[in-house]
This record gives C-alpha cells, sequence and structure tokens, in this order.
C-alpha cells in the first residue's frame, strides 16, 4: 500500500514522535500521544511502534506509571535530540501537529474538570453523581441521582461527560426562569 505524506523513514517518525511530546505540558498516556503524531500519513501504527519503543529503550521518552495506564513525557535527553533536527520536520507537519496537540490539552483539560461515579445502595439501587469542577478542584455544579441499573448508571455518566458544558447550561437556564404559566410549579396542585 502506498502512503501519501512527509514522514515515511523511522527516523523522521521518531523526530515526529519527539516533536509531539515537546508540545505537550504533561506526561499523557500513548493513546493519547496517537492523537497527535497521526497527523501524517506516510507511516502507520507498526512504524510508529517500533519507533517509540526505540525512543523509550534510548531514554528520550520517560515512562510514568500513572494509575492502570502508563504515561509519557520528553526526557531532557529527548529534548537534546529534538533541538539538533529543530528543522528538518516540514512546516506543514509541524502546524498540524501543534494543532493536535492544542486540542489534546484542551480535550485533557476539559476531562480533568468532569468526574462521574456511581455506588450501589443497600436497597439495590445505585447512586449516580455527576460533577463539574474548576481546574483546582472547587466544585461548580453536582448532581445525585438514584437509578435502578448499571445500564442507566452507564448512560447517565457517558451522556454526562459528553455534554456537561450543556446540561450545565441548561439547569442554569431552567432554574433561573420564570414558571411559563406565571405561578410557583412547587404547588401546582395545591
Amino acid at each position: 500500500m502506498q502512503r501519501h505524506g512527509f514522514i515515511k523513514e523511522q527516523p523522521d517518525i521518531k523526530h515526529l514522535i519527539l516533536f509531539c511530546l515537546s508540545l505537550l505540558p504533561f506526561a499523557v498516556k500513548e493513546s493519547d500521544l496517537l492523537e497527535v503524531v497521526f497527523i501524517d500519513d506516510g507511516f502507520g501504527y507498526f512504524e510508529y511502534s517500533a519507533a517509540f519503543q526505540d525512543l523509550v529503550k534510548a531514554r528520550h521518552i520517560a515512562v510514568v506509571d500513572a494509575g492502570p495506564e502508563k504515561e509519557y513525557l520528553i526526557t531532557p535527553r529527548g529534548k537534546e535530540l529534538l533541538d539538533m533536527l529543530e528543522r528538518d520536520l516540514r512546516q506543514s507537519v509541524r502546524d498540524r501537529a501543534e494543532a493536535a496537540a492544542i486540542g489534546l490539552v484542551r480535550k485533557i483539560r476539559r476531562n480533568s474538570t468532569i468526574t462521574t461515579t456511581h455506588v450501589e445502595n443497600p436497597d439495590q439501587t445505585y447512586t449516580v453523581t455527576l460533577r463539574i469542577s474548576e481546574p483546582d478542584g472547587q466544585t461548580v455544579a453536582a448532581v445525585d441521582m438514584t437509578v435502578f441499573t448499571q445500564r442507566q448508571c452507564s448512560l447517565l455518566e457517558d451522556k454526562f461527560r459528553r455534554n456537561a458544558e450543556l446540561i450545565y447550561k441548561k439547569m442554569i437556564e431552567f432554574l433561573l426562569s420564570e414558571p411559563e404559566d406565571g405561578g410557583d410549579s412547587t404547588n401546582a396542585n395545591a
């Protein structure tokens, strides 16, 4: 299969990986790094994987054990190598990598402010907690809901993670709006 891209050889792939890692302000999972690295169609996953492993073995990339999934960051040794190769990447590849890195950082920061959990209650129901926090950890909004199945827990958590800002906005709009009939909706049946 013919690949159409600028990055095709192992040294170029390694250079691109190091360049992408240098753009990220914190350690990232390999799956996140892939989002930034695969901006050029000249190579595939197997070429990437071989280059990535070589960089880890050569200590140009550090492995950070951060829970269930390892995270990676560029080492000072990797930065030195990158500095020597600074202008070898085409500007168009550098621009696409920078745009992809900005998008990834936004996504990771957003996801770090949104948490969802659930616990099973003694009566076999579940309490789902949906929370949006400031980057410093201060809660912006949190909702606890009781549901009846784990499937409902998963659906609520997934939908909240994907739409947290919209849900927050709609909650605020609803809570600050006047009832449509002009009366107090809490006493509708009184």
